[in-house]
């Protein structure tokens, strides 16, 4: 009986006129990590395999890992220059993969990033960028054998106690506060846009923009912090009020410049963000993303509403929902759900059901998944073929 109910709620959704299924819109994109995690880009076959299983389950959007562990996805001339390369290739996280990617399929360009924003265009499907490293480094301290600290020692976040800026001591980051690792992230976006110009949008997660809550005591932000507040120092306590706003409107600032940057360049990009949830996001990586909304510095909205039980996922995603409705109602939004950490899959297939009439209960329609492989499993196969019965076009720029 439970399953017949679901079924005619989303027929009804779907629906009509005419005995006509008429087309809805909504967001069902996955996220694509690096190409240690996933061989979606190791081979032409395997990125046909992996357009026509989302083809199959009615997804529409694919989020594609674009930087990460200071490399790109596609061979970088921007992070050459900044690290000081003399090798291009060095500069892509794909490399390593490439001599097989001609076998046993023949690739007509023989770039598989080229190669996945062709097939899935061929069906109707989104392609983003997403920057998943943003300002963060490395998930452990940053040292001089990074390639954009050897060349940038003075682009080292620091924290209160004189230490590298980190997250609870596992994610470390350069200082986002500083303009030219400002100008590395913003040319590092407009190289893939101006690489590929059929990209559809671009993506910043829980690191861009972010930085750790005890940043801020590098001699850049600290002289720059004296020089607007007759030469007083910072406060030592990196939860002071004005000292916290302070650093978070650099971050927003940046937020618009690589909001403009982007539609500079190709006028109907979409450019998205998925921070954590809020305010978990400003007390912990001085993400206000509320003002992101409401100043429509952000096309899609993906928080990552990542819980393991259903009344865990409804209070976040609700709360999540309030933000955005206070702000900007029209806003586009598509919450995160995960699905795996790590190759492991933690998501069941009753509690992904749960999860998704939660978003529709709530009148969102529309969700993003970490991540890929997970959706090479028969049980979250069927999940969907049953909750996507029809194929759904992505929204249009109505929201904006």
């Amino acid at each position: 009986m439970r399953k017949k109910v679901w079924v005619l709620l989303l027929i009804t959704i779907a629906l009509h006129a005419n005995g006509q299924v008429k087309q809805i819109e909504a967001v069902r994109g996955v996220w694509v990590p690096a190409p240690r995690f996933t061989k979606v880009l190791h081979s032409y076959e395997n990125v046909q395999k992996f357009v026509g299983l989302l083809d199959s389950l009615n997804f529409n959007a694919v989020f594609l890992v674009s930087y990460a562990q200071t490399q790109s996805i596609y061979p970088s001339k921007v992070i050459k220059e900044y690290t000081g390369s003399k090798n291009l290739a060095a500069t892509s996280m794909l490399s390593p993969y490439l001599s097989q990617y001609h076998q046993p399929l023949k690739s007509p360009t023989g770039d598989p990033v080229a190669d996945l924003i062709r097939l899935a265009h061929q069906r109707h499907i989104k392609v983003f960028f997403w920057y998943e490293y943003g300002f963060m480094g490395d998930t452990k301290p940053i040292t001089d054998k990074n390639p954009l600290l050897a060349k940038n020692p003075d682009w080292l976040g620091i924290g209160n106690d004189g230490k590298p800026a980190a997250y609870h001591q596992k994610d470390f980051y350069f200082n986002a506060y500083h303009p030219k690792v400002q100008d590395y992230m913003i040319k590092l976006i407009e190289e893939g846009i101006k690489l590929y110009p059929e990209v559809d949008g671009v993506q910043g997660d829980d690191r861009l923009p972010a930085m750790p809550r005890n940043s801020g005591y590098d001699a850049y932000t600290i002289a720059k912090y004296k020089a607007e507040h007759q030469g007083n120092l910072p406060p030592q306590d990196f939860n002071e009020k004005s000292w916290v706003n302070w650093r978070i409107a650099i971050l927003n600032q940046f937020g618009k410049r690589l909001y403009k940057a982007a539609h500079a360049l190709k006028k109907d990009i979409m450019v998205s963000f998925a921070p954590n949830p809020y305010p978990w996001s400003k007390e912990n990586l001085m993400q206000d993303w509320p003002n992101w909304v409401k100043e429509g510095i952000c096309d899609l909205l993906a928080v990552q509403c990542y819980r393991y039980s259903a009344d865990a996922y409804k209070n976040t995603v609700s709360e999540a929902l309030s933000y955005v409705n206070s702000n900007r109602p029209k806003q586009l939004f598509a919450p995160g759900i995960i699905l795996m950490e790590g190759n492991q899959i933690k998501m069941s297939a009753d509690l992904l059901k749960q999860q998704l009439k939660i978003n529709r209960d709530l009148n969102i329609n529309g969700e993003i998944f970490f991540y890929n492989e997970a959706l090479n499993n028969k049980e979250i196969q069927s999940v969907f073929k049953e909750v996507y019965p029809y194929k759904a076009k992505f929204p249009d720029d109505h929201h904006r």
